[in-house]
């Protein structure tokens, strides 16, 4: 696990392209966020984007891992580093019919806050909000 920088956008677009479940970002969007990146031997197998929005509270903003690295601990591992990087609680959004990241999510104690009706294309699709504390 590292944090990622510019040079890793090639791999976050593959990543991204190969996950359509995941938030489809323009690659040069992150740039204003921190970025982990998860690597099997130097192979980029998955990202995840964040940010701190106060002291007590941070948001996971995409997460994404590659689909032949899935269910082999990737997604977990992104979301453990970013709990020890995160300062408070984390707060993320995904879509309702996305029923394998909200198993993840609360396999990992991450708890359901909330439900954003219509969030997701123009207001076709639900977002469950979850929070997890970082420590």
């Amino acid at each position: 696990m590292r944090a990622g920088t510019e040079r890793d956008y090639p791999a976050i677009a593959r990543i991204q392209q190969l996950c359509p479940e995941a938030a489809q970002w323009p690659v040069g969007d992150y740039s204003g966020y921190r970025i982990l990146i998860a690597l099997v031997g130097t192979v980029a197998a998955g990202f995840c984007a964040w940010r701190q929005t106060s002291l007590q509270e941070a948001e996971l903003l995409n997460l994404a891992v590659d689909p032949q690295w899935r269910r082999k601990g990737v997604a977990s591992a992104l979301l453990a580093a970013l709990r020890e990087s995160a300062e408070g609680e984390i707060f993320l959004e995904v879509a309702e019919p996305n029923v394998p990241a909200i198993a993840l999510y609360t396999r990992l104690g991450w708890e359901q806050v909330g439900l954003r009706r219509g969030y997701y294309l123009k207001g076709t699709i639900n977002a469950v909000v979850m929070k997890k504390r970082s420590w």
